[in-house]
């Protein structure tokens, strides 16, 4: 790791800058270098550098954004992190993971590290967590001492709010009891009353403005705070798919990994070329394999929803299918190659290193926005197309505007509704065309399996495609309009 001196001015500098409560910021610390001296009498340190910069910089995001300002919290310090360090990489983790349920599992900075430092890193994150509860009053009047280390830590908390406190900081050690060992046991010695509710953490009067809500931000920054939230939304998906409870899990699955797709798309301008390259292709790997067993799902959702008799073999077939390629797609989760892949792309949207933080958003966003607009209405050629395949690709040109003015809606903001509706109700008229191609292609090994309730249910469904055709260029119209291009010119404008 670096120099102590130097982090510890980085540190300083965090805690000026986004005007972090000093007196709970020391308290949380204290707690938590007593905790890990407990624990780790023959621990570099090193470590216990970064245990004490995770505790006192564990709420530099309250005053920009208090319900989440654990993720915020983590973008800041990664945000002024130099380089690839990995102890920055641990100090962002300490503060992802200190509060609410510690999900390590979905978290970029847990992910890129590799299995040694990602074990210190859950083990100090777990430590703050357990201080930070110590101090769940923000009285800064409880006191922890260390009564024995024998197998389980026993504590005793002193002070005034001590129950509530204790009470908090058991709570919190679940993560603890994870990757450290049991529980501490807390003996409580209460002196005056005891208070048995207290308010918890403040919202700042004065909030600070989200950094990245500016066109003046560098497009890089931009994504990769996108990116980390993409990351944990995929791998949020990627466990419900292992579960298997619901049919929306794998078009979740599916949905994130497109915006993934469309975020390194858009950020090859400044992105690392080859490893956003490898990320690239990785993530549309999985792609394909979730979208076999997500064509299915809405197959069979429409085929049992029916009311017609004689499907019954084929559904069987396609369900014995789905079967089969939600297996493939668990297997594919669970490998060692996704694993590495995963970690590559994690590292890509935490660490700095390699990319272009010069242009900034309103270098590139305007001209992005609208080429990607304009490349939508090129398929209008004095009405939209009649083919599928064209159809298709004007769907995916839809797509990726969508994601293009996602991307910007930190900045756009409320205004973005009056874009992306619009978008949404066209795509999802090419959407539901687009299924009914696809169940052609996915029965038409199964037609003799139920020839004349195979003919019935496509019948049924070419009925629908052609209201739906006939539907689509007033949904297009809106789009088209110049009322709509007017509106993505002036946000354009304003970046």
């Amino acid at each position: 790791m670096g120099s102590a001196t130097h982090l510890t001015d980085y540190v300083e500098t965090l805690l000026t800058a986004y005007r972090v409560d000093r007196a709970h910021a020391r308290q949380v610390a204290d707690h938590a270098l007593t905790l890990f001296d407990a624990l780790n009498q023959n621990r570099s340190s090193d470590a216990r550098v970064l245990v004490e910069a995770g505790a006192l910089l564990h709420n530099v995001g309250l005053t920009t954004d208090p319900p989440e300002h654990h993720l915020v919290g983590r973008d800041i310090v990664l945000r002024h992190a130099p380089g690839d360090a990995t102890d920055h990489l641990i100090i962002a983790a300490i503060v992802a993971l200190h509060r609410r349920k510690p999900r390590f599992q979905i978290e970029p900075t847990v992910l890129c590290l590799n299995k040694r430092s990602r074990k210190l890193a859950l083990q100090l994150a777990a430590i703050v967590r357990v201080a930070d509860g110590f101090d769940y009053s923000q009285t800064q009047t409880t006191t922890i001492q260390v009564l024995s280390r024998n197998g389980r830590l026993s504590l005793v908390a002193t002070g005034p709010h001590a129950a509530v406190d204790s009470e908090r900081a058991l709570a919190k050690a679940d993560l603890w009891e994870r990757v450290i060992g049991p529980r501490p046991e807390i003996v409580v010695q209460s002196e005056g009353t005891v208070v048995e509710e207290v308010a918890g953490e403040d919202e700042p009067a004065d909030r600070l403005p989200y950094w990245y809500a500016s066109g003046a931000v560098p497009f890089a920054e931009l994504g990769r705070i996108v990116l980390r939230r993409q990351i944990r939304r995929l791998q949020q998906t990627a466990r419900a798919v292992r579960d298997d409870e619901t049919i929306e899990a794998v078009h979740d699955l599916r949905v994130a990994t497109r915006r993934i797709r469309a975020a390194l798309r858009l950020l090859s301008p400044v992105a690392p070329v080859k490893t956003a390259r490898q990320a690239t292709v990785a993530v549309r790997t999985l792609a394909r394999q979730a979208g076999a067993t997500r064509d299915r799902d809405v197959l069979l959702h429409d085929m049992t929803g029916r009311d017609m008799s004689g499907l019954e073999p084929v559904i069987e077939a396609i369900r014995a299918e789905r079967m089969a390629a939600h297996a493939e797609l668990v297997n594919y989760l669970s490998a060692k190659q996704y694993e590495r892949e995963l970690r590559a792309l994690a590292q890509l949207a935490c660490v700095n290193e390699g990319w272009d933080n010069r242009p900034r958003v309103r270098d590139h966003a305007g001209s992005m926005l609208y080429a990607h607009y304009e490349a939508l209405r090129s398929y209008d050629r004095d009405g939209l197309p009649e083919d599928e395949a064209s159809l298709h690709a004007m769907r995916i040109a839809g797509k990726r505007l969508r994601y293009a003015l996602e991307l910007v809606s930190d900045i756009v903001g409320e205004r973005l509704g009056d874009l992306l509706q619009p978008l949404i109700d066209f795509q999802d008229h090419l959407g539901a065309l687009n299924d009914i191609s696809v169940a052609r292609g996915l029965l038409a090994p199964h037609t003799d399996h139920a020839p004349a309730a195979v003919a019935g249910y496509l019948a049924a469904r070419e009925a629908e495609w052609a209201v739906l055709r006939q539907e689509l260029p007033e949904c297009w119209n809106v789009l088209a309009s110049s009322t709509y291009r007017n509106h993505l010119l002036t946000v354009i404008g304003d970046l």
